[in-house]
């Protein structure tokens, strides 16, 4: 007896065949429909109790403002002599700033807020110590959009300081170490009669302004930021 197995030869007995193995392909594949419809939520429960876990995670997160301090430059010219800083106290970040102008940038200062452990920011506001040089007539305020706070500076630097604005940002975001953080700009502050080429300084991925330094003479010459790092904290 022969073990080789015969096709259908004919076209009635092709479609006989077919027809008696088409019903057994029709719940083959309704069982995997089935199979993938009672999965999908399964997966889908998975991934919001991760999604969960997560959002837990990071609330139960403690922002902390690091104590040591990193210096970034601004720019400016090769004059002058240091100045004292001017720091927020501790547990506080920049919120803004403030520069007196003659011809040139004379006095600089910052406005810090105290920063509560969810990365949120206090009401009470401390000005700090000035850096620079005595001189200069007008004032101008350069604050953050409520709720940000200072991460850096962006403006035009040659021999001296001629523009600077603050780049600001939330705490939480920076807290993150987001290299490239949701941000908004102060207003700029300028000499009357601006030049240099332009300038822009960062605090590192997990800073924030907590300071700034400078070098000066009879105006100041050069300007840096200092940065202190958002630790976070469970």
């Amino acid at each position: 007896m022969s073990n080789l197995h015969t096709y259908p030869s004919d076209k009635s007995s092709w479609q006989r065949s077919v027809g008696r193995t088409a019903p057994v392909l029709v719940s083959a594949i309704l069982l995997l429909v089935a199979i993938a419809a009672l999965a999908g939520p399964q997966y889908q429960e998975r991934d919001r109790r991760e999604e969960r876990d997560r959002y837990r995670g990071d609330r139960g997160a403690i922002l902390i403002v690091g104590y040591d301090r990193v210096m970034r430059d601004f720019g400016g010219g090769s004059g002058g002599r240091p100045s004292p800083d001017a720091v927020c106290d501790a547990g506080f970040v920049a919120v803004g700033f403030h520069v007196q102008v003659g011809e040139f940038f004379n006095t600089v200062w910052l406005d810090c807020a105290p920063m509560r452990s969810d990365g949120s920011l206090g009401d009470e506001r401390r000005m700090t110590a000035r850096t620079g040089s005595q001189g200069g007539r007008s004032v101008f305020d350069a604050p953050c959009p409520q709720g940000l706070a200072l991460r850096g500076l962006v403006g035009r630097t040659g021999g001296s300081i001629d523009e600077a604005a603050g780049m600001c940002s939330l705490v939480r975001d920076l807290g993150e170490h987001n290299d490239n953080p949701r941000t908004d700009m102060t207003q700029p502050v300028r000499v009357p009669r601006p030049g240099g080429r332009p300038a822009q300084t960062v605090c590192p991925a997990g800073g924030v302004v907590t300071g700034v330094r400078s070098s000066s003479g009879e105006y100041i010459d050069h300007l840096w930021i200092l940065c202190s790092e958002l630790q976070r904290s469970y």
